[in-house]
């Protein structure tokens, strides 16, 4: 299916989501932190990017900002406990999610996603 990079600092959300996503058929590659996330995507191409809004440093919004630069067509998807898009997220993030919605939320947005872009 799609390949895609997670990025998220909290380990335990990061393996959660790791293996969903593989169940679901991706190939998933993982980051614990904006800066080592930008890293790996300048080294490989990806299909999409999920990302942790709240990660100390960088947060998801100015990770997501440097991917779009680097790469504008690979969507991005930010999850989160807040249910507001911050303003500052317009033009950088495709989809915002709620971090409580689910994993078949997850994918089917991904999968979305995946086609819109394809």
């Amino acid at each position: 299916m799609a390949k895609i990079l997670c990025i998220d600092d909290e380990s335990a959300a990061l393996n959660i989501r790791k293996r969903v996503l593989e169940t679901a058929g991706h190939h998933v590659l993982t980051a614990r932190s904006g800066e080592d996330g930008i890293q790996l995507f300048r080294s490989e191409p990806f299909d999409l990017v999920l990302l942790d809004y709240w990660m100390p440093g960088m947060n998801g919004i100015a990770t997501a900002r440097e991917l779009k630069r680097i790469s504008p067509s690979v969507p991005t998807v930010i999850l989160s406990g807040l249910s507001q898009l911050p303003d500052e997220s317009i033009g950088v993030v495709d989809r915002w999610i709620l971090k409580d919605e689910g994993p078949q939320f997850l994918l089917n947005t991904i999968k979305a996603l995946l086609k819109r872009s394809a």
